[in-house]
This record gives structure tokens, sequence and C-alpha cells, in this order.
């Protein structure tokens, strides 16, 4: 059990630098492990310590989205971090076959950006801080942070087809702006997309 995310390890100045970051923060809940999927070594290793440095808890390392899968079968919810291609399939594909409660965290070094349900896209190079605080943003998160029920789906539509009407936005831009605006926020996809329907009505 963690109280306030990271913070129960963490001296006066370390609570008030990660606060500082802007991380996002709960009342006493469990909190979502962290899977690490990597074909290079050093990199996930590296990664799993930058996760588990700001206090969440990686419980698996893998090259493989399949082992991915596999890890997946022995806990109910979790946050994935992978990078949009890997040896086996893709983040988007990880993402698909990934049971309700997990979340995917796909890092491109291309510019390549996809986005689905339960998939968020982060571009490479990394920015550490956009990094964390969407790792703790999903770990936070009591059930699938970014996956919605089918009856938000009309809001969401609805909401990009406004944002590609009134702003000139593709869909691509339309769906990025409305998962950015959720992570701001704090709020659900669909709640973010409701929000822009009455501002704009």
């Amino acid at each position: 059990m963690l109280i306030k995310g990271a913070l129960i390890n963490m001296n006066v100045a370390g609570r008030l630098a990660f606060a500082a970051q802007g991380a996002f923060f709960l009342e006493v809940m469990e909190l979502k492990d962290v899977i690490v999927v990597f074909p290079v070594k050093e990199t996930a290793l590296s990664l799993r310590a930058l996760i588990e440095k700001n206090g969440f808890h990686v419980s698996c390392v893998c090259a493989l989205g399949t082992s991915a899968l596999d890890a997946a079968q022995h806990t109910t919810q979790g946050v994935m971090v992978c990078p949009f291609l890997m040896r086996d399939m893709s983040a988007a594909e990880l993402a698909e076959q990934l049971p309700n409660g997990f979340d995917v965290i796909a890092l491109s070094k291309n510019g390549v950006e996809q986005y689905m349900g339960n998939l968020i896209t982060l571009p490479l190079p990394m920015d550490r801080m956009e990094f964390i605080n969407t790792v703790a943003m999903l770990v936070n998160s009591k059930s699938s942070f970014t996956r919605r029920a089918e009856a938000d789906g009309d809001y969401i539509s609805k909401a990009k087809q406004a944002l590609m009407s009134i702003k000139g936005m593709s869909e691509m831009q339309a769906h990025k702006f409305l998962q950015k605006e959720s992570m701001r926020s704090g709020k659900k996809i669909s709640a973010v997309a409701m929000d822009i329907l009455d501002r704009l009505a």
C-alpha cells in the first residue's frame, strides 16, 4: 500500500521536488504494477530504474510482446511500457490483445503515432517529466484509464469532429489533443470530450 503515489518513502525535500514535477497524486490506494517490454536489455533496465526511482513498482522486464501478454495473465491490471514496434508485434497489437485493466505507453522514435482506447504514444527522445507523469496517471487510475465504455465513444467522436471542423485539426491531431488534455486534467478522455462539446455548444 502506498500513500499519495510514491511519497511514503520520500523525505520532505524529496516530496516537494516530486510534487514540483506535476506528478499526479491520489489518496491511499493500491498502485498498478508496471511491465517494461524492450528488446534491448540495457534500455529495458534503464527504464525500470527510472520508473522505480520515482516510486513505482516494475513487476516484470521482458523482450517480447508475447512474454508481456503471458505476464499480464498473472495480474488483474497494469501498465505496459514498450517501443512502438517490438520484435514480434506492434504496440497497437499488444494493446488490442491485453485484458481489460491494462494500458500501454508506446515510445516512438520515428514520430509514428497511433491512438486507440488503451494506448498512449510518447515521442523519443523522451521527455522524462512527461513520461513519469504519464506513468503516474496510469498506475494511479482505479481501472484502465484510457479504455472507455462503448457509450462514451459517441462523445469522443463528436468532440473530434468538432475539433476538426472548428480548429482545422486532422483526426489524429484531434485524438492526440484529447489524450493530452486528459493527462493534463486527470480526467478520462470521454469526460474531456464532453467538456469540449459543452464549450463549443
